[in-house]
């Protein structure tokens, strides 16, 4: 069954272009999928304490939506490939 939500969690980022919102447990889980390998909760809470990425704050509630804090981490954290001739 852990397998079956993770696979439904991957279908809901890459599905549609429709923008979602999830809590932020969620999207770690999301943009993260790999358990092993993933930042830690208090680590992704750090980050977006620091604007690293987007977030939508609804009364207490604190939302993400995956797809942008993707692209966000990836135009932070990407380190680009030097051409060696």
């Amino acid at each position: 069954m852990v397998d079956e939500k993770q696979k439904n969690k991957n279908d809901i980022l890459n599905a549609n272009n429709e923008p979602i919102l999830v809590g932020i447990q969620t999207c770690l889980e999301m943009v993260f999928p790999d358990r092993e390998t993933r930042p830690s909760f208090r680590t992704f809470a750090d980050w977006k304490q620091r604007r690293y990425f987007p977030s939508v704050k609804i009364g207490k509630r604190v939302f993400l939506e995956p797809a942008k804090v993707r692209a966000a981490l990836e135009r932070r954290f990407e380190i680009q490939a030097v051409d060696v001739r």
